[in-house]
């Protein structure tokens, strides 16, 4: 048995996927068989940090045959054009990962702006026609807020992943917390989904419940920089995840 979160453990999960004989497919392929129901696995990554790791995941899984959707935030260490083709070039699908309110401090007319401007950035690069939002857990601001004033559609995207889908019928698993159950820090990235009778704490008992083979969609959501390639990497990445779950249980206190 492997050590939970490397690249090495994460190899062996997409092999168990790959050996289900199930459906497993990149978002714009679940939009494409029109949210078909039944037993799938969605798989997505966000890449909120360390471009390397993404690439590294991105060439694994394209060895195994899987197909995922990598959403990129449009940070200076993340949006590098050359080195996101390389992702794009083994098959995957290159999406948004914005977070505009924060970064306009919650002026809306702001916020917007910032997504056309980053969006036809990207798009000057790769077709981009799903969404997702990073959550920013540390900041005052969700982006989500901005469709309760604008409309995503207007802007021919297809999915913002929050939002577009039914999840009530499927499951949804998030290592969020360097967990696949760390709800408490987990802030913001949580969806009305079907909830498994078990804990699914590691990725081996996330391996256990996918191999009964539910028949539902199941949404699995992975960022590539918890899953290190080496032991140094393993050190430092438990140190920042612990820091920032930390930082989660303290926003997430009740304020007088």
């Amino acid at each position: 048995m492997s050590v939970d979160f490397t690249l090495r453990k994460y190899g062996h999960f997409c092999e168990i996927l790959k050996s289900l004989s199930c459906p497993i497919l990149a978002v714009e392929d679940f939009m494409a068989r029109n949210h078909p129901d039944g037993f799938c696995i969605i798989l997505r990554h966000d890449v909120d940090r360390q471009l390397p790791a993404a690439i590294r995941m991105a060439k694994l899984e394209a060895e195994i045959g899987i197909r995922a959707s990598y959403y990129v935030r449009m940070t200076p260490g993340i949006f590098k054009p050359t080195a996101l083709k390389q992702i794009a070039s083994m098959g995957h699908e290159i999406g948004y990962h914005y977070e505009v309110l924060p970064k306009a401090k919650g002026n809306l007319s702001k916020a917007i702006e910032i997504f056309e401007a980053e969006l036809k950035a990207l798009r000057e690069v790769f077709s981009v026609s799903t969404i997702s939002m990073h959550g920013s857990p540390l900041s005052r601001w969700n982006s989500l807020d901005l469709w309760k004033v604008y409309d995503f559609t207007n802007y021919d995207i297809d999915a913002e992943l929050s939002l577009s889908f039914n999840y009530a019928n499927s499951y949804y698993f998030t290592d969020t917390g360097r967990s696949w159950n760390a709800d408490r820090f987990n802030l913001r990235d949580r969806v009305n989904s079907r909830k498994p009778s078990e804990s699914i704490k590691t990725t081996d008992h996330l391996i256990d419940f996918l191999c009964r083979k539910y028949p539902s969609p199941i949404f699995i959501n992975v960022h590539p920089n918890r899953w290190a390639a080496t032991a140094v990497d393993f050190l430092i990445g438990s140190m920042q995840d612990w820091t920032a779950n930390v930082a989660k249980w303290f926003v997430s206190l009740p304020r007088n």
